[in-house]
This record gives C-alpha cells, sequence and structure tokens, in this order.
C-alpha cells in the first residue's frame, strides 16, 4: 500500500470501503491488525470507533472467537488508560447479542428448544436431519436462527467474564455480566451452561486465592492477575452478591449440587474479610439456604437456615412487626419438629457405626461452612430454642403441638390430638408433620405393644387422609433410617415390633437401670462411713495454699509474655528490611529487564510489518494463479522445470480453462450422440433374434394347456357321474321309508317363517338402500368434484408436457435433417453411378436399418406395434381380430369363431392362436417381425409410396 493503512483513522476508512464491497473477512483482518499493533499504543476515541465497529461485523457474521480476540487486545490497550471505554464497549458488545437472540426468538414460533447443549448443538441427528428436510418447520427455523444466536450471547458472556476476572476497576461490570448470564440460563433452562458457568466463576475465584491471596504473591505472579488490586470491602461484597444469586438460580434450576459448591464458595469468600457482612446480605443468604434445603430434604440444616433468618430479622430489623415475628419464629418450630428423631440399635450395627459415623463427619462439615454449631443436632436445637425463648413467640397451635410431640404423647390419642392443630399450620410442613405424627406414633406402640393389627393401625391414624400404603412407606424410611424395629405381616394383617428376644428398647433397659440405682445405692453407703470433717479442713488448707501463690504466679506470666512480644517485633522488623532490601533489587532488575525488551519489541515489530506487507501481496498473486492450475489439472512443472509462479500470466490461464471447459463439453456431446445410434441397432438386432424362440415358446404353451384341458374334462365326468350315482341311491331310500309325502307340511311350514323373516329383511334392506344412495350420492359428487380438479390438473399437465414434446421433435426433426444432408453428400461423392431409390423418398444407396422410411432413419418400435396406416398401431392382444376390433376375453371367443370352450357346445380343446373368427389367425410374433422388418413409406407406415421391403 502507498499510506500507512495501520494507522487508526486510515484502517477504519480502509475497513468501511472494503465492507462496501463486500469483503467483510478483510475488513475484520484490517482491523484486528491495527488492534495488535505496536507503533501506535497510545488509546484515543478512534480506537473506541474502530473497537465498535470490528464489533459491529463481528455480531452481523456471529463470529464468537474474532470478538474474543478482539476485546482481549482491547482490553491490553485501554486497562490502565480507558477503563470506562472497556466498559462503554463490553456494554455494547452485550446488548446487541442480547437484542439478537431477542429478534431471533421473536422470529422463531417455538418457545423452546430441545438442544441440552449449546456448544455441541450439531449432533450427528441434527446433522442428518438437516439434510433431510426441505420445509421451513418450526424446529427448522429454530435450529437456523434461535440456536445460533443463543450460542453466540453465551460466546459472549464467556469472552466477557473471562476478560474481566482480574480486572478490579471494572468489577462491578464483571458482577452485572455474571448477573446477566444466570439470567440467560435461567429463562432459557439451559443447565449445561449454567454449570459451566458456575465452574467457571469457581476458576476465577481459585486463581484469584492462589495467586493473589496476599501482596507478595500479587507481585510474583503480576503476569497473571494484571489490573488486580487485591480483595477489598467492596469486592468481597460484590462477589457474595453473585454467589448468593448463583444460590438463587441453582434452586430455580433444581441444581443442588451446584447449590452446595457455591456454599463453600461463599464460605471461602467469607473467611477472606475480618469483617461479617451486612446484615441484609446474611440473611437473603439464609433465606435462600431454607428453599435449598427443603426442597434436597435436608431438614436438619432447613431448621437451622431458619433459625439464623430469625435470629438475623429479629436483632437487626427493626421494623418487622410482631406478626412477622411470630411467623418466623413458627416456622422454626415447625422446621425444627421436621427432622427426624434420634436412631436406635445396638453398637454393632452398621447404622450406628460406618454410616452413622459418615453422616455425622458430612453434617459436621456443612455446619463449619455454614456457620452453625460444631455438632448439629435435632435435640440441641430444640433446647436451644426452648433456653433462648423462641418457642414462646410461635403460635398457640405450634406451641400445643411441640408439646404433644416432644414433651406427652399417648399413642392412642396422638393422631386425635393433633389433627386439629395440623389444620392450622402452613400448608408446607403438613405432610411432614403427618410423618412425624406416624412416626412418633408407632415408637410409642413399639413401646407398649409387641403386635398391632392393620385394621387397628389404621383406626388410629384416622384422620390423617393417608392410606396404608402411605403408612407402609414412612414405615420403611423410618427402619431403614433406624428410628423404629418393626415388621410388616401382610398374611397376618398385623405389624410386629422389635427384632427377635426381648422386644422393646424400653425393656432391654431395665437391667441396666437396676444396676445403676444399686450402683447409687451402694455409693451412698459407702459415703455415710467417711471423715467429713477431715476432708473439709483439707481442701481449706488447699485453697489456702493457692490464693496465697497467686500473686507471684501472675507476675511471672505478664513478664513472660512481654519477652515474647519484644521478641517477636525485633524478628518481624528484620524480616520488613531484609524484604524491602530484596525487593528494590527486583524492581531494579525488572525495570532494566522491561526497558531492553520493550526496544527489542519495537525492532522486531517494524521488520515484521515490512515483511508482512510484502507477503500479503506476493500471497494473493500466488493463490490465484494456484486456483486457476488446480482447475486446469495442471502442476508448475508442466511449465517448466524452473517455472515460477511470478512468472506465469494469470489472464493465459483463464483463457486456457475456458478453451478446456468448451473441449470437454464437444467430446461429450460426441459421445452421447454415438452411443444412442449404436444402442438403436442393438436393440433392433436383439429384438430379430429372439423371434423364433418366442415362437417355439408359444406352440409349447398350446400343448401344454390343451393336455391340461383333456385331463380336467375327464375329471370333471367322472365326478359328475359318481355325484349322480350316490344321490339316485338316496332318492331310494328316502322313497322307501316315505320321507316325500311329508315334505309339503314341512315345506309350508319352513316357507312361512322364511317369508316373514324374508318380509323383514326387505324393509331393513329398503332403508339400507336407500342410505347407502345417499352416501353414494355424495361420495359421487365428491368424487366428481375431485375429478374436475383432477382432469383440470391433467389438462393443464398435458399441455405442457406436449409442449415440451413438441419442441423436443422439432429440435430432433431438424438434427435429423442435417444429419441426413451430410450423410447424402458423403455418399454422393463415395459412390459413382446411378443410386437405388427406396420408398417415396430420395435415401441413400446403402441399406437403411430396419423400420426406416423412404426419406431418413426411423424411430425404433418394439414388436408389438402395428405397421399400417402410416403410423404407429395400439397394442393387440392374441384374442383380438386384425381388423382392429375390441378386446375380447377368452370366454367368450368360443361362440364368435364357432368353435368350443371348455363348459360350451363342444369340449375339444382349441388354443388361443386358432379361437378368432374366420380363422384369421392374430399372430403377434409374426406381426411384430413384419413390423420390425420395415415398412414402406414415410415414418414406417405401409401407404408411403411402395417402396422396396428387405428382409433383415
Amino acid at each position: 500500500m502507498s499510506y500507512n493503512a495501520n494507522k487508526p483513522e486510515n484502517a477504519l476508512i480502509r475497513a468501511k470501503e472494503l465492507v462496501k464491497i463486500h469483503q467483510i473477512p478483510s475488513a475484520l483482518s484490517l482491523l484486528y491488525e491495527v488492534l495488535i499493533a505496536r507503533k501506535y499504543k497510545t488509546w484515543s476515541l478512534t480506537y473506541e470507533q474502530i473497537a465498535l465497529y470490528y464489533l459491529d461485523l463481528c455480531i452481523e457474521g456471529k463470529k464468537s472467537r474474532e470478538v474474543k480476540d478482539g476485546l482481549h487486545q482491547y482490553r491490553n490497550l485501554t486497562q490502565s488508560s480507558a477503563p470506562g471505554s472497556l466498559e462503554k464497549v463490553i456494554g455494547y458488545l452485550v446488548g446487541r447479542a442480547e437484542q439478537l437472540v431477542a429478534d431471533a426468538k421473536a422470529a422463531s414460533p417455538a418457545e423452546t428448544s430441545d438442544v441440552t447443549d449449546l456448544e455441541n448443538s450439531a449432533t450427528p441427528e441434527s446433522i442428518l436431519m438437516s439434510t433431510m428436510t426441505s420445509s421451513h418447520t418450526s424446529e427448522v427455523v429454530q435450529r437456523e436462527t434461535v440456536l445460533p444466536a443463543l450460542k453466540f450471547l453465551w460466546e459472549v458472556y464467556r469472552s466477557v467474564l473471562d476478560i474481566l476476572k482480574t480486572h478490579s476497576r471494572l468489577a462491578s461490570v464483571y458482577h452485572a455480566t455474571a448477573s446477566a448470564a444466570f439470567k440467560f440460563c435461567s429463562s432459557n433452562s439451559r443447565k449445561t451452561e449454567f454449570r459451566r458457568l458456575c465452574d467457571m466463576l469457581r476458576s476465577h475465584l481459585s486463581n484469584l486465592h492462589k495467586f493473589g491471596a496476599t501482596a507478595a504473591l500479587r507481585e510474583q505472579n503480576a503476569n497473571k492477575l494484571k489490573g488486580w488490586d487485591g480483595w477489598t470491602y467492596e469486592s468481597i461484597e460484590m462477589h457474595l452478591n453473585t454467589r448468593f444469586e448463583q444460590l438463587s438460580v441453582a434452586g430455580e434450576m433444581e441444581q443442588y449440587s451446584e447449590g452446595f459448591r457455591t456454599v463453600e464458595n461463599i464460605y471461602e469468600i467469607m473467611q477472606l474479610s475480618r469483617k461479617q457482612p451486612r446484615s441484609k446480605i446474611m440473611a437473603t443468604y439464609y433465606e435462600k439456604l431454607t428453599n435449598i434445603f427443603w426442597v434436597s430434604g435436608n431438614h436438619l440444616f432447613h431448621s437451622y437456615a431458619w433459625y439464623k433468618y430469625f435470629v438475623l430479622c429479629r436483632d437487626h430489623n427493626k421494623s418487622m412487626t410482631s406478626e412477622t415475628l411470630t411467623l418466623l419464629a413458627t416456622n422454626v418450630l415447625l422446621s425444627a419438629m421436621c427432622i427426624p428423631s434420634g436412631r436406635v440399635g445396638k453398637k454393632g450395627d452398621i447404622v450406628n457405626t460406618e454410616a452413622e459415623e459418615k453422616r455425622k463427619e458430612k453434617d459436621g462439615r456443612m455446619a463449619n461452612l455454614l456457620g452453625f454449631s460444631s455438632d448439629p443436632t435435632r435435640a440441641a436445637l430444640l433446647s436451644e430454642l426452648e433456653n433462648k425463648g423462641i418457642i414462646e413467640l410461635c403460635t398457640e397451635e405450634s406451641r400445643e403441638l411441640y408439646k404433644i410431640l416432644e414433651k406427652r404423647g399417648n399413642p392412642l390419642t396422638l393422631v386425635g390430638s393433633c389433627l386439629p392443630l395440623i389444620q392450622n399450620i402452613e400448608e408446607k410442613f403438613k405432610p411432614r408433620i403427618r410423618t412425624v405424627v406416624v412416626t412418633k406414633l408407632l415408637k410409642g406402640l413399639g413401646a407398649v405393644y409387641s403386635t398391632i393389627t392393620i385394621e387397628g393401625l389404621m383406626s388410629l391414624c384416622e384422620g390423617l387422609e393417608m392410606s396404608f400404603s402411605g403408612i407402609e412407606e414412612i414405615l420403611y424410611e423410618a427402619v431403614t433410617e433406624g428410628l423404629i424395629k418393626v415388621r410388616v405381616d401382610h398374611r397376618g394383617g398385623c405389624l410386629k415390633f422389635g427384632a427377635g428376644g426381648m422386644e422393646s428398647e424400653r425393656l432391654k433397659g431395665q437391667l441396666v437401670m437396676l444396676a445403676k440405682a444399686l450402683t447409687n445405692i451402694v455409693e451412698e453407703k459407702i459415703n455415710d462411713d467417711l471423715d467429713v470433717e477431715g476432708l473439709v479442713e483439707d481442701r481449706a488448707r488447699f485453697f489456702a495454699q493457692v490464693k496465697a501463690g497467686l500473686d507471684d504466679e501472675n507476675a511471672k506470666c505478664l513478664e513472660r509474655k512481654t519477652t515474647i512480644e519484644k521478641r517477636k517485633e525485633e524478628w518481624e522488623r528484620a524480616k520488613q528490611a531484609e524484604e524491602a532490601k530484596k525487593e528494590a533489587e527486583r524492581v531494579a532488575d525488572l525495570a532494566q529487564k522491561k526497558k531492553e525488551a520493550e526496544e527489542r519489541v519495537k525492532q522486531e515489530a517494524r521488520n515484521r510489518e515490512k515483511e508482512k506487507q510484502i507477503k500479503i501481496f506476493n500471497e494473493m498473486e500466488n493463490t490465484k494463479k494456484k486456483a486457476l492450475l488446480a482447475k486446469l489439472g495442471k502442476k508448475l512443472a508442466d511449465y517448466g522445470a524452473e517455472a515460477s509462479l511470478a512468472e506465469l500470466d494469470a489472464d493465459a490461464l483463464a483463457r486456457e480453462h475456458m478453451s478446456l471447459i468448451q473441449k470437454k463439453k464437444d467430446d461429450t456431446e460426441s459421445k452421447t450422440k454415438e452411443g444412442a445410434k449404436r444402442l438403436d441397432y442393438v436393440t433392433r438386432a436383439i429384438r430379430i433374434e429372439e423371434l423364433p424362440l418366442r415362437e417355439k415358446q408359444r406352440q409349447e404353451n398350446d400343448e401344454r394347456l390343451k393336455k391340461e384341458h383333456e385331463n380336467g374334462m375327464e375329471k370333471q365326468l367322472k365326478a359328475e357321474k359318481q355325484k349322480w350315482t350316490k344321490q339316485s341311491e338316496k332318492k331310494k331310500i328316502f322313497e322307501a321309508i316315505g320321507v316325500f309325502k311329508y315334505m309339503p307340511d314341512f315345506e309350508a311350514k319352513i316357507m312361512a317363517e322364511r317369508k316373514k323373516v324374508h318380509e323383514d329383511d326387505c324393509k331393513k334392506a329398503e332403508e339400507d338402500a336407500k342410505n347407502a344412495a345417499m352416501d353414494a350420492k355424495i361420495e359421487r359428487a365428491k368424487l366428481a368434484r375431485d375429478d374436475a380438479i383432477r382432469q383440470a390438473r391433467d389438462e393443464e399437465e398435458r399441455k405442457e408436457r406436449e409442449a415440451k414434446e413438441r419442441k423436443a421433435a422439432e429440435a430432433e426433426q431438424a438434427l435429423r435433417k442435417k444429419q441426413e444432408a451430410e450423410q447424402a453428400e458423403k455418399d454422393s461423392w463415395i459412390t459413382a453411378g446411378p443410386t437405388k431409390t427406396r420408398g417415396g423418398g430420395g435415401g441413400s444407396s446403402l441399406p437403411p436399418p430396419p423400420s426406416s422410411g423412404g426419406g431418413g432413419m426411423g424411430a425404433y418400435r418394439p414388436p408389438t406395434t402395428s405397421s399400417s396406416g402410416g403410423g404407429m398401431g395400439a397394442y393387440r392382444p392374441p384374442g383380438a381380430s386384425q381388423g382392429g376390433g375390441a378386446y375380447m376375453p377368452p370366454s367368450a371367443r368360443g361362440s364368435a369363431s364357432g368353435s368350443g370352450y371348455p363348459g360350451a357346445s363342444s369340449n375339444k380343446y382349441e388354443p388361443p392362436s386358432s379361437r378368432n373368427q374366420g380363422g384369421d389367425q392374430d399372430d403377434k410374433f409374426s406381426r411384430a417381425f413384419s413390423s420390425s422388418r420395415g415398412s414402406q413409406g414415410g415414418g414406417g407406415g405401409g401407404g408411403g409410396g411402395g417402396g422396396e421391403r428387405r428382409n433383415w
């Protein structure tokens, strides 16, 4: 180029010119080169215009990879000098991408997509369907419009988050983009993308922890954390808000595993700040946790989350009313009652050893993450609620329900006492409270009874609106969790409590209780014999000694503490001085290396720019010449051993390519004509050779049919004779016993009944006939309408087909006349002497092919065509007459020809070839042979001028 195209102003003008001539890839390449150029690295407003125009071109082509590359380069340009411009460009990009998705959804009739992964949307099944589908259905429209727009928006979100992950000045843009990405996943039900988004944010947080926790680590990893200023209270709060929103979206999309991982991330972020987050944020956090733990079925932590939420609202929300406080306290109590009670079992049970230890370890870890007590249990929570007076703040119904389930509860009246109270609690807790009531009932029954009938159990549970199958599910869950021990005996219709031996846990503990009571009695008896006064004096003497040495011990501890603090301060000062010295040396070394590197990079950039301009020009020319050589099917070596692409002429290669295409076209047409002519001669020769074989086959068929007919007639006559003989014998027997004299009365009785049935059938038949006539009339009307439509369509198709055939015939006739003229001219100088005329026209001296007329080459006709009348005759089967009569089936040919057919006046067999009227045999093979040998006159007819008939 004659001017500096990499200068920002010139590059922008040149890019717009390239876009006008539809050279968008070249414009993108030019703008990208401007962004990566090192000669002009000072930011200006022109760079912002270039970035916006570059993004516009990428958005029109949905080029997500180019968008990411361009944003990376623009971030490097504006990271320190113009972060506001980067924020504007990113906001413009995200807005355009979201508008693109909105427009695509408005244009698509479908609402949702069944593609689970946007990054792998082109599955083999979808590719196969796209090749086989031609109609623009809603699925096709969505696959071609909505899915690309969604994928582009998803890639934009990922690129923006990746670019701003360490940019402290644009942290608000980073978190706003993450929030928009969460809404994108939620509104479009993108579960796969939501999991990837959570993994990406988790990776960003892990890198900030790993490389930027302290100032020393940030200095060591400056290249990995460009623009990162460290953790501040504002950045921690923004990260917490983003994770809280992530937790909320995880609950909405039922991604509970991601929700628990998010809880771990929130705990890690909270550990970074010495200052506790704002109470409003923590209250929102625990409120979200209540929903997640409730849906996931973790009732223990669900109750603890409610407790934390209640404490925060009570202590910090001054505007909360007493009704709201009562409602929250009631939810805390009800959620605590929903927790399953403690387990039972022996020490050697697996439930109480391995599985129980794993459960306790998992619960302890989750409690530590959430800031709960170290050993969260149902009993500890209820005890804390009682000690802090939270139960007194609950509604009267919930308090009474708590007393019945926890303090007192007669299993025989438990359900009746709880039922009216359950009706007044919140709807969400009712199913779980019913389960707790049934579990409490079963535990109480197991402590009193060893066996109870199913009917008795159902009578005790009356009013809970639960079937036995539902109670059996609760039984199974309680036994699996180790809450009770019971077996269901369906054969006996009862429930058996206990696991063999002593049936009740209370009875199994009786001996232990007795042993403890006896031990207490023995200890009290022994203590009565001791010297109590001596023990009191010794204890008073010991406390006096401790009090006298208390001041000396305190002074020693203070002196030791002061010495430790001094040594610690001296060690820290020495360490800081050493680190400052090393830091100064390292900074000086880095500054020197950076200066040398910048000089070297500038020189290399200048050299690369010159080489690049020359290389681009040469590559464009060589690419054009290589394309022409590939089309010609040649190689560079075909033009000489020392030939090069620079020496070749592109225009000459183009002309050579056009001449090669024309030559191939002419060769193809010539081969097609020769093949058609050869096929015509070969087909005629095959037809002539197969005629004797067909005649022989016909004779053999006549002989076979004659034999089959004679054998059939002989068997039929024999069977008829035997039948007549048997019937004659039966008639004689009936005459001998006098059956025929009772026949008139019997026939009269039967005929009367049949007449009545016949009359009913006639009436029914008349009604059916009327209905059928009406249906037939309607059907005929429909058929007439369809026939009219079809005839109109067929007529239009026929006219179009006739027009095409007429044009093809005219073209073929012109071509044939041209060929005949050329052939006649060629024959005129090959042969000397007069030529023998053929037919009515002036043909050549060579013998014409079969079926040819007097004026030229006739069209091929199959053996079944007629050879008279000047045209192609219609096909007539063997039974039709030569005179053009209508076709007669074999059953009707006997009377017409005077000969008999089986079942007619004569039983003599007559083959089809001799059944024609007047002895005129219709031999299709002889007719085909005569027609295939050629006819006289024009067009293959018999009346074209009486030409010579040749036998080939």
